[in-house]
């Protein structure tokens, strides 16, 4: 459904208003607070692993490095990016030969966030598209249950997955019980190396109760260029106090198509078995995508479905192997897809910190 065309240098205008405007009435109402003297440490954090990829047949070597620089300007200020280097190598013939390929760089985000106070962050520059669950919050090898993506993933995130502008976000309200977030942005289009960005603008909401430690929330998103089209995705996510179980399921709709996934993964520590095999996680996803308008835009052209499943081993908390089978259905022939390698996450200062 297209929503009536408007002007396009009001998204702009809009949300810079919309910043000054909150960021004054915040900044007069905030009191003062005491400050860490302990000091703000610069840091490098992130992961790497490999993935061993078979997909109809086909081999593929994807090794990975996700470093992400962390500098921190006192208690309020902090410039965060991330660098993706990937290796993706093929059998010279597909099935025979020598293995070449090519490593590929990508930055996901380059951004300076202003802490106004709780219920206000202001960002600018390169960032993560804040749409559905995936692209923010499960993308990273070190925390996604499943390697490969779901089908949907591109609804929401063209061109690049990232955005080139400023944001907004925060928690609306914050009750014992519950509490509600909010996401507001403006990306504009650029062709720049390593930086390229679609013109869009969007926003996230959702709703967390805390007691049951469950999440509901709706992204919306409207791209800006070419042929301007509305995208949304409606999501749930839920991890049970009691039980060491994450559910994740998303709805997307664009006019390229519609679909959803749910996932879930549990870990046997709970179960009366031998310790070294309580570090087991078992992991589910089935997805199924109906294109419309002919599909496209990173999505199948028909309909598809998919099936997989996972078993992954924490050697520690920091160090994992993983596996996984899934079996993808479509007019246009099934396949295998079986996935097998390890990710490992580290953190570490650039400098000691100090004390007072």
């Amino acid at each position: 459904m297209r929503l009536r065309e408007q002007p396009k240098r009001a998204y702009p205008t809009l949300v810079i208003a919309l910043c000054l405007i909150l960021s004054g009435h915040v900044a007069a109402q905030d009191p003062q607070t005491v400050e860490n003297h302990a000091g703000y440490v610069p840091a490098i954090s992130g992961g790497f692993g490999y993935v061993h990829n078979v997909s109809g047949g086909v081999t593929s070597l994807e090794p990975q490095i996700n470093p992400i620089l962390l500098v921190p300007f006192g208690s309020h200020v902090l410039l965060e990016s991330r660098t993706d280097f990937t290796g993706f190598f093929q059998r010279q013939h597909l099935t025979s030969g020598p293995f070449t390929g090519k490593v590929f760089k990508t930055v996901e985000f380059a951004q300076v966030d202003w802490l106004a106070n709780t219920h206000l962050i202001l960002t600018a520059g390169r960032y993560l598209l804040p749409f559905g669950l995936y692209n923010e919050r499960l993308q990273p090898i070190w925390i996604r249950n499943l390697q490969d993506a779901p089908i949907t993933t591109t609804i929401g995130t063209r061109t690049s997955g990232s955005g080139d502008g400023f944001m907004m976000r925060g928690v609306a309200v914050q009750r014992p019980s519950y509490s509600v977030q909010y996401t507001a942005y403006f990306s504009t289009r650029s062709n720049i190396n390593q930086l390229q960005s679609a013109r869009a603008a969007g926003g996230d909401a959702s709703l967390y109760l805390t007691r049951a430690h469950l999440e509901i929330g709706t992204s919306y998103q409207r791209f800006l260029q070419n042929r301007e089209i509305n995208s949304v995705a409606n999501y749930i996510s839920w991890q049970p106090p009691s039980i060491p179980l994450d559910i994740k399921a998303e709805a997307d709709y664009s006019f390229n198509g519609r679909g959803y996934w749910l996932e879930s993964a549990y870990l046997l520590q709970q179960l009366p078995i031998p310790p070294i095999f309580r570090k087991t996680q078992i992991v589910g996803r089935v997805q199924h995508f109906f294109p419309s308008n002919g599909g496209g835009n990173s999505l199948p052209r028909v309909n598809t479905q998919r099936f997989d499943a996972g078993l992954n081993y924490y050697v520690r908390d920091d160090l994992r192997f993983v596996s996984s089978y899934g079996r993808n259905f479509s007019s246009q022939g099934n396949s295998n897809i079986w996935n097998v390698g390890f990710t490992y996450r580290f953190l570490f200062p650039l400098w000691p910190g100090r004390t007072k």
